[in-house]
């Protein structure tokens, strides 16, 4: 039985690895994301994933159905907590993101921004609890989003646009063994996703 478990956790590894490393997962389009290296500004994070179409981002297997179509018939705790969940994932990237806020733009949900900071997905991939258990890799069943990420100013125009492509999230703590919700790996998912956006734009 031991055998079997270590060839199934060694299987989701590779898995969970080839599917983070095809492809670039962070491309500009257009404009200069140095707009973000702006320390003492002040601006404002909206994430929408509601009208995100659902599936396979493996595999490229993708329906009709809406994110918010999959949680109503897959998930109804958190479909009818889903504003919360958000609310609670924001702030763990904005938390993550304000980690770095002596080289970037601060985020924040009081002050009045300069700049407004869209996340929209276009397609997202729930991941998968049982792969997001066994892995050994910290993203292994962790949610994947397709989408774009844009910076406006104050007054709603567009300065710079990237896509986000087949990006993988964080599905575990490390040690922590609990099962990974969906709950959870939302907000896993915004947190790595800021760690990772910073690397990208400050790298540049």
């Amino acid at each position: 039985m031991l055998k079997v478990k270590l060839l199934f956790c060694a299987l989701f590894a590779m898995m969970s690895f080839t599917a983070q490393a095809d492809g670039d997962e962070f491309v500009v389009t257009s404009g200069d994301f140095n707009v973000v290296r702006q320390p003492g500004k002040i601006g404002r994070l909206e994430v929408d994933f509601t009208q995100a179409k659902v599936g396979n981002l493996s595999t490229m297997e993708m329906t009709d159905q809406t994110f918010m179509d999959y949680l109503k018939e897959n998930d109804q705790k958190v479909y009818k907590k889903w504003n919360e969940y958000q609310e609670e994932a924001k702030e763990t990237f904005m938390e993550r993101w304000n980690d770095a806020k002596k080289k970037v733009i601060k985020l924040s949900e009081k002050d009045t921004p300069a700049y407004i900071i869209k996340i929209k997905a276009a397609q997202l991939d729930p991941g998968n609890s049982g792969a997001a258990t066994w892995s050994w890799n910290k993203r292994g069943g962790g949610i994947i989003i397709s989408g774009t990420l844009e910076v406006l100013d104050a007054a709603g125009n567009s300065l710079c646009k990237m896509n986000i492509n087949r990006y993988r999230g964080f599905s575990t703590r490390g040690l922590d063994i609990k099962i990974p919700t969906f709950h959870r790996r939302t907000v896993l998912l915004h947190k790595s996703l800021a760690k990772d956006l910073l690397e990208f734009l400050l790298d540049k």
